[in-house]
């Protein structure tokens, strides 16, 4: 539990600020031209296991139009029924996954993130209980399962690609884990989680 405890002391901290150079540009860039992008939320949760956290992640369902059968966070779009982003992460994770998790069980959150399919998403931090019972949103997941921390943290297992697109560089994060494949902006949070962390779990 030594471990662990490390890990909650550094999320009570002030969330890190450190994320990818060219992500941060175009971040700014989307709130400086006419596009609006729309506001959404992500948990990480965080299970405690004997080897110490685990990290659940979804599979979304092929049928979505927006990153069908990709590894994600569960989360969402805000609604105007909910009172913040939080509010929206732990919505929706219980929507998506019949997960439970309470707003005290929040630690952290990481810098917000640009989404492609026009969302800035930010990302929130949370343990919840080791026994949940996963229930499925067939409309939304067609999988949960879990990852340990250790792994997810573990720059070695982080690939970087870097590309150009319209006279920009890009950087594409990419984390392999048995059958699945990690990539897009949830490797990008991984990314920022292994920043904030990595150098603490040495």
């Amino acid at each position: 539990m030594g471990e662990q405890q490390q890990i909650l002391t550094r999320f009570l901290m002030a969330p890190s600020q450190q994320y990818d150079a060219s992500h941060k540009r175009r971040i700014d860039r989307h709130f400086n031209d006419d596009t609006y992008f729309k506001p959404a939320a992500v948990l990480i949760p965080l299970v405690p296991r004997d080897h110490g956290f685990n990290v659940v992640l979804t599979r979304r369902a092929e049928h979505l139009k927006h990153h069908p059968g990709q590894i994600a966070f569960p989360g969402g779009r805000f609604e105007t029924q909910d009172s913040d982003l939080i509010t929206t992460a732990l919505r929706e994770t219980f929507e998506e996954t019949g997960i439970v998790c309470q707003r005290n069980n929040v630690i952290g959150q990481l810098t917000p993130l640009a989404t492609t399919s026009g969302y800035i998403v930010t990302p929130f931090i949370s343990t919840i209980s080791n026994d949940y019972k996963p229930k499925p949103d067939p409309g939304e997941v067609d999988a949960i399962f879990e990852v340990p921390l250790n792994y997810l943290l573990n720059p070695n297992n982080i690939r970087s690609h870097q590309f150009r697109l319209r006279g920009e560089s890009h950087r594409v994060y990419a984390i392999p884990y048995h059958n699945y494949s990690i990539w897009g902006a949830t490797a990008q949070m991984i990314k920022l989680l292994s920043n904030q962390i990595w150098e603490d779990k040495k």
